[in-house]
């Protein structure tokens, strides 16, 4: 197996386990629920996780321009392990944000950006 597979799977395991425990600690009550005021907060960190969800997916498609330009293997590997990023992050940020008791939607919003990216940064196949 190539390691550009193994790190595309380590991203998805990584932030599918985050959200998922995330999701399961909230729905079963063993995370306290948060302040009226932290709650205020946690809903402005919505707009948050939209603005990087934008971010992530602008990069994508200017990372997929670069990736395709690449003259090696390794420089196409470059631009998608950049490009992959943000999309991370973006999911990161929603399920650290439903974690601290924010709404579900924010891990939901971030999640499907980091598809959205890893859809539109696909691994090419390899060149013989």
């Amino acid at each position: 197996m190539r390691p550009i597979f193994l790190i595309r799977i380590a991203l998805l395991l990584g932030v599918t386990t985050f959200a998922a425990v995330t999701v399961y600690l909230r729905a079963s009550g063993k995370l306290p629920a948060p302040a009226a005021e932290a709650a205020a907060k946690l809903a402005i960190l919505r707009y948050a996780v939209w603005a990087v969800s934008g971010l992530a997916l602008a990069w994508a498609f200017w990372w997929k321009q670069r990736a395709e330009a690449a003259m090696t293997e390794q420089g196409v590997h470059q631009a998608l392990i950049i490009g992959w990023a943000p999309g991370e992050a973006a999911a990161l940020l929603g399920a650290a944000t439903h974690f601290a008791g924010g709404p579900v939607a924010s891990l939901g919003f971030g999640m499907l950006a980091f598809v959205a990216v890893l859809l539109v940064l696909r691994i090419p196949a390899p060149s013989r």
